[in-house]
């Protein structure tokens, strides 16, 4: 893995679908996939719920992408997987968990504004124009130059 990556690759937050109103974070490090949840309810069975935390691998992450369920004790614990990312955050976002976890990350998203304009420039206009439908991202330093007329002039 590149070492110039940060720690910390992916992190997002997020409440449960409905009518749940528990809270969610998941994080993706450089080795490890962390699932944490907070438990919130008015029931009383729920009032003494502590945070949860669950940290995995990437390689046991992809191996445990199911829904697993693990009994310890009286306790019983939901072990997370891609069933649950995809419930609560969508499919997308597990693909993209997926990626990062088989080390596939996109260089390209991770360089500065600066750093972006400086490689484009080096592009023919129609390469900027197809790099810049193929993602937000890519859009993102051209929106303000759109916005201003465009002066073009043809050659002789």
């Amino acid at each position: 893995m590149a070492s110039w990556l940060p720690e910390t690759l992916f992190e997002i937050v997020g409440q449960g679908p409905a009518p749940s109103k528990d809270y969610y974070q998941l994080l993706v490090t450089r080795s490890q996939v962390i699932f944490r949840w907070w438990k919130i309810s008015l029931r009383s069975e729920y009032r003494s719920a502590k945070p949860g935390e669950t940290k995995d691998s990437h390689g046991a992450f992809l191996e445990n992408s199911h829904l697993q369920e693990m009994k310890e004790g009286r306790e019983e614990k939901r072990k997370f997987g891609g069933v649950q990312i995809a419930l609560i955050f969508g499919a997308r976002i597990l693909d993209y968990v997926f990626n990062l976890c088989e080390g596939k990350f996109d260089f390209l998203e991770r360089l500065s504004d600066n750093l972006l304009l400086s490689i484009i420039s080096y592009l023919d206009l129609e390469d900027i124009a197809r790099l810049s439908q193929t993602s937000r991202r890519f859009a993102k330093p051209f929106k303000q130059e759109t916005q201003k007329p465009l002066k073009y002039h043809a050659g002789k």
